[in-house]
């Protein structure tokens, strides 16, 4: 990355931080993102809530400063960064479905990171008037009050969708993938035979939005055939054991968060991804499993379509109830799964953090200062 930025101090707006019990991809994109950042001598302040429970390893090196809690963290957040403004030579605001409004308050460089609206997760998460009043806010005011701000999305779908809502100025800069994730050797992945079953893997926080009930109902048909890992912690994990427990899902473990080494595993170990996630702004796990050579089959939502290209790296299904029979025909296809694997594998590899970072400092302070 270019010696200009050398110096330079960014202040970042986000609900959650990386090492919060409850991150998920946004916190690991800007993990990823910020840390590179910190490596090339930018100064980076991330305020973020407080929270409760084990803080899991975050690998990042850049400031975070809790202030607020699941709700005050906005207008707090947004108080800290106008006092201590003249630090900072810039501002990224991580928009996420809750806004800090910064176009109103801040003067000067900023960006604001917008990985996808979040329409029906609403309704998921939140009593019924208060998700109409989020959904309304989140696509009627936000969009006017951003419209002249420069929004920064993770794929083209997300920048058309992004583009129609209202927003002016959106440009799409895709993520990286870790070169931890890697192929597996040849003698890792089964050979399937004799009774070996099938190894299917998804990977997201337990929550709603990822629609885990109608997964399993669609994988259930096929438990002879497979296993399912499920990595990942979240609301409703009681629920999905309990779930298990009804169902005797002796082919389903959920296996809870992982670290990184072990999670590299179950990817090299796997013959597919599967996910029926009903809104993803990329599908980060999608191409870290692609980069160790597993292809998808997941819901046709907007950042799944980013991630998969549908009938070359994997598949996109219209809705989870088509996932048993697309699952079923790629299972008795092996040729297929191979090119799919191939073609994923070769697709993930050319995506790096560090171009994302830098094109991420580009669209911040420009390609000249």
């Amino acid at each position: 990355m270019p010696e200009v930025y050398e110096g330079k101090r960014v202040a970042v707006l986000s609900w959650r931080a990386p090492g919060d019990p409850e991150a998920g991809g946004s916190e690991l994109h800007a993990r990823e993102i910020f840390s590179r950042w910190t490596q090339r001598g930018v100064d980076v302040t991330m305020f973020a809530r407080r929270h409760d429970g084990e803080r899991h390893d975050v690998g990042a090196d850049f400031e975070i400063v809790n202030v607020g809690s699941e709700y005050t963290v906005f207008p707090r957040a947004a108080f800290r960064a106008i006092r201590t403004r003249r630090r900072f030579d810039a501002l990224v605001e991580i928009l996420n479905g809750v806004p800090f409004w910064s176009p109103i308050w801040w003067r000067g460089r900023s960006v604001v990171w917008l990985h996808h609206l979040h329409t029906e997760m609403w309704a998921q998460t939140l009593p019924r008037p208060i998700a109409a009043a989020g959904r309304w806010n989140e696509t009627t005011v936000v969009p006017r009050v951003y419209r002249s701000s420069r929004v920064v999305t993770l794929a083209d779908t997300g920048r058309l969708a992004l583009t129609r809502a209202g927003f002016a100025n959106v440009t799409a800069i895709e993520p990286g993938v870790s070169e931890a994730f890697t192929p597996a050797c040849t003698t890792t992945r089964a050979v399937h035979g004799g009774g070996e079953k099938f190894r299917l893997i998804s990977v997201g926080r337990l929550a709603p939005v990822k629609r885990w009930l109608e997964l399993f109902a669609a994988l259930e048909p096929l438990a002879s055939q497979i296993t399912l890992d499920v990595i990942g912690d979240g609301p409703q994990g009681s629920e999905l054991r309990e779930w298990q427990r009804r169902h005797d899902a002796h082919w389903l473990h959920l296996l809870g968060r992982v670290d990184e080494d072990e999670l590299v595993r179950r990817y090299q170990t796997a013959d597919l991804l599967v996910s029926a996630s009903s809104a993803e702004g990329w599908g980060m796990t999608i191409t870290e499993a692609a980069r160790c050579g597993v292809p998808a089959v997941v819901t046709d939502v907007l950042g799944h379509r980013a991630a998969v290209v549908d009938g070359m790296t994997g598949e996109l299904v219209p809705s989870p109830d088509h996932l048993t029979d697309v699952i079923r025909r790629l299972l008795d296809d092996p040729a297929r799964r191979a090119r799919f694997a191939s073609a994923a594998q070769s697709r993930a590899a050319n995506m790096t953090w560090d171009a994302a970072a830098e094109r991420h400092l580009r669209e911040l302070f420009g390609r000249t200062l």
